[in-house]
């Protein structure tokens, strides 16, 4: 977020909001091109998976993307 804030100032969190729902789409479209099912989640506690990702101070998760088999 601070990265875009330095060039976008005050729209820097629409900014990368609205590109980390670009980036899902993109995936999700891939996903079907390739024949694997893909699932955007928004609903998670940032706290666990923020641990999990071992993400560092400042920054936090958007989405959860999964992708997997289709049956």
């Amino acid at each position: 977020m601070a990265r875009t804030e330095r060039r976008c100032g005050g729209r820097a969190e629409r900014y990368v909001h609205m590109e980390a729902g670009h980036v899902a789409q993109n995936v999700c479209l891939q996903g079907t091109t390739l024949g694997v099912g893909t699932v955007v989640i928004g609903a998670f506690w940032d706290a666990q998976v923020s641990k999990v990702l071992r993400l560092e101070d400042g920054e936090q998760p958007l989405y959860i993307l999964q992708l997997g088999k289709v049956r």
